[in-house]
């Protein structure tokens, strides 16, 4: 058996206003061939999946490219294009091959398109014809759309948030592919959306109400002839087409059961829609609050500047906080700032710098702020995920520096990257557990990589590109009504007039 293996994925966030490019793919992972299977034999990405599967079943995985970039905005059509073309010239010249196996986010936009990956693959199966089976992951925050489901025939999600699952999710998929293309499955797949978005930060599937979701989903796994059954609360920070909250099943040959099972998964999570709202504080209560705090590390969660989510990074929210208290413990934060950290990298360690810091990449949002400190690490700013989300990647922080400004030990990055690894102080000199106060910027997933460090975590209430306050931000393209954006009482399962079956 000959697979056919790719992935490309980027979650876009079309309300910020970074732009992303083949550099973001390159900062962070862009392979081809060979070297983009067997980087990541035994680590905790999709593809380890799909090798893990192909090794048990002794199947032959044939490489195009496996390509991770950090969140950001939408990704230039010429760059979005080279990537598509990439992966549809090895399909050409990989014949012949008897499935094809992707990993996509599933949240990937282009300038041009507001639906990237349903681009890939409806050119993946352009290229390849209509009777080869596609298998595809996708995040759980995918916005699944009409063209995905038309192009695939099996369309797998994660199953936990945090994302710990990546790698079982590329196994069950493959195993899902190796049965179809050996006869024994018959893939039909229902979707069914509901017009709502939930803000990420309490839906995390460890507890509360996502995990009740996920877990009837589960059960209906378990009800034949169901073989697959994937929530997609989707990522809200996208002004697109088709934006809401998806239901997908796959069945062994009976369309009818999925349909049943996506209504009734719809249904509940829609019944649920009031239970994710996120208590917030402001930043100078939040700083208050936490040296308040007889232990730490104490998390300040900026997910409205969260770099995960495609934010530029760059928020004087909190910093302004933090100068304006008197901290008298250790406390770490990041800001985003290409040319601050390229003044504080070569003034070098010891120099004494007066600098204005950030709000330059989102200046509708967040203002600079002036500081006094001293330079006291430099570093290179690359690290790799070590804490169990993004096991096997890389990033790639630029030019990096830590000014010291009393006890706030602030990280000057000249590239955005995800901050919800301790790895990425460690890599500046830092242990997290030695800190009073720690900045994380990331909705939900720090919940498991500092689950064994932190003893509190508190939600700050600030401005942001991914901000949880979905009513603040402007949404033009979007199918409406839209909860929380707007008054929704009557909708039914039956009610699909805005998100057509496929």
């Amino acid at each position: 058996m000959r697979i056919l293996t790719g992935s490309v994925i980027q979650e876009s966030n079309t309300f910020s206003p970074l732009k992303s490019d083949l550099t973001s793919f390159r900062d962070g992972c862009l392979l081809y061939g060979e070297q983009s299977l067997s980087r990541f034999r035994d680590k905790g990405t999709e593809v380890s999946g799909f090798l893990d599967a192909a090794r048990d079943d002794g199947a032959e995985l044939l490489p195009s490219l496996t390509a991770w970039a950090s969140s950001g905005g939408p990704m230039g059509p010429t760059d979005c294009t080279r990537l598509v073309d990439d992966i549809v010239t090895a399909a050409a010249v990989q014949k012949p091959f008897d499935g094809v196996l992707l990993a996509l986010h599933g949240a990937w936009v282009s300038e041009d398109d507001p639906d990237a990956d349903g681009y890939l693959l409806a050119r993946v199966r352009e290229a390849i014809g209509p009777t080869i089976p596609i298998a595809v992951t996708l995040d759980l925050h995918a916005n699944v759309t009409r063209r995905m489901v038309e192009a695939a025939n099996l369309i797998v999600g994660f199953r936990t948030y945090p994302h710990i699952d990546m790698r079982e999710t590329g196994e069950r998929a493959a195993r899902l592919l190796f049965r179809t293309v050996r006869g024994e499955l018959h893939p039909v797949m229902a979707i069914h959306k509901a017009p709502m978005l939930l803000p990420p930060e309490f839906t995390q599937t460890t507890e509360g109400p996502m995990a009740a979701l996920q877990e009837q989903a589960r059960f209906a796994e378990r009800r034949r002839p169901c073989i697959s059954a994937s929530i997609f609360p989707v990522q809200p920070w996208l002004d697109v087409p088709e934006l809401g909250f998806a239901a997908l099943v796959v069945s062994d040959g009976d369309r009818k059961a999925a349909q049943e099972a996506t209504e009734q998964l719809a249904r509940a999570a829609w019944d649920s829609r009031d239970r994710f709202s996120v208590p917030l504080v402001s930043p100078a209560e939040a700083v208050v609050q936490a040296l308040a705090a007889p232990e730490g590390p104490i998390l300040l969660v900026d997910s409205a500047d969260s770099t995960s989510s495609g934010s530029p990074g760059d928020s004087t929210a909190l910093l302004e906080a933090f100068l304006a208290t008197a901290v008298d413990r250790p406390a770490l934060l990041t800001l985003v700032d290409p040319v601050g950290a390229v003044r504080a990298v070569r003034a070098g360690v010891g120099a004494t710098l007066d600098l204005l810091v950030g709000g330059t990449l989102d200046p509708a949002r967040h203002r600079p702020v002036g500081v006094h400190g001293v330079i006291e690490r430099v570093a290179d700013g690359r690290f790799a995920f070590s804490a169990g989300v993004g096991d096997g990647l890389t990033a790639d922080m630029g030019r990096t520096a830590v000014l010291r400004i009393g006890n706030l030990h602030l990280v000057l990055m000249e590239k955005p990257v995800p901050c919800y690894d301790p790895a990425l102080y460690r890599s500046v000199g830092f242990d997290p557990r030695d800190a009073h106060i720690v900045v994380v910027k990331s909705p939900t997933n720090f919940r498991w990589t500092y689950r064994a460090i932190a003893r509190q975590a508190i939600y700050v209430d600030a401005p942001g590109a991914s901000t949880p306050r979905l009513t603040a931000l402007t949404y033009r393209r979007a199918p409406r009504p839209l909860y929380p954006l707007d008054q929704v009482d009557n909708w039914s399962t039956q009610d699909e007039r805005r998100f057509p079956k496929p």
